[in-house]
């Protein structure tokens, strides 16, 4: 009987050295395995981030590859197509033109029709390789691959206005299912927004200080 006293208790001390044991090996374990997903965060973010700056510096390439293609290609269009506007004396791109970007459509247009039914064939082949180019330079930034903080402020203001210009001729090659020209579209209802918020800025902000200033400026009542 005290044999088996004797056994019994060594049997207790080994699985108590075991169970101890256990713990700390799980112990270790835990920590070995939260290191190492600490790691393989660390490895992930940074990761993302070299992968964030490639794309970064790719987005800039591209548009710094655009913004040299619309100066040397689209301008350079616009040329032979204006000496052939000017030679063949149409007028369906003069005169002030008003019209809306709604949802992606030219809408509250005064375009003349009929002028526009006249005259585009007229000069059909330097408008459509002008307008093609046009939509070739906006594409990547209407896509967002090209990075369009560079591309704003290097070509917005010009952009905008030709395209604000040459409206009656998109607008008559929507119409007549020549060619819908989304990118070009999209990305001057875009710019020229950003240029129109640009420009209110410092007005907003003036009538901002100024309505300030009158509420501070008010006379209390007496009593209060």
């Amino acid at each position: 009987m005290s044999m088996l006293s004797g056994y019994l208790g060594a049997a207790r001390g080994v699985l108590e050295v075991l169970y101890f044991g256990s713990g700390v090996v799980i112990a270790y374990a835990a920590i070995r395995a939260l290191k190492q997903i600490r790691i393989g965060s660390e490895q992930l973010r940074m990761t993302r981030d070299i992968a964030d700056l490639s794309a970064k510096r790719e987005a800039i390439k591209l548009a710094s590859e655009q913004c040299r293609y619309y100066a040397e290609r689209t301008m350079a269009l616009a040329v032979p197509l204006v000496e052939e506007y000017t030679r063949l004396r149409l007028t369906f791109l003069s005169g002030p033109s008003q019209f809306t970007i709604q949802n992606g459509e030219i809408t509250g247009v005064n375009f003349d029709l009929k002028l526009l039914d006249a005259e585009v064939p007229r000069i059909i082949v330097p408008l459509v390789h002008f307008l093609n180019a046009l939509e070739a330079f906006a594409i990547p930034f209407a896509a967002g691959v090209a990075d369009d903080d560079l591309g704003f402020q290097e070509t917005a203001i010009s952009f905008c206005q030709t395209a604000q210009v040459y409206m009656p001729a998109l607008f008559q090659m929507r119409r007549n299912n020549n060619g819908r020209f989304e990118s070009a579209i999209k990305l001057y209802d875009a710019w020229n927004k950003r240029l129109a918020a640009r420009a209110l800025g410092p007005v907003v902000k003036t009538l901002e200080e100024l309505n300030r200033a009158a509420e501070q400026a008010k006379i209390k009542p007496l009593g209060n």
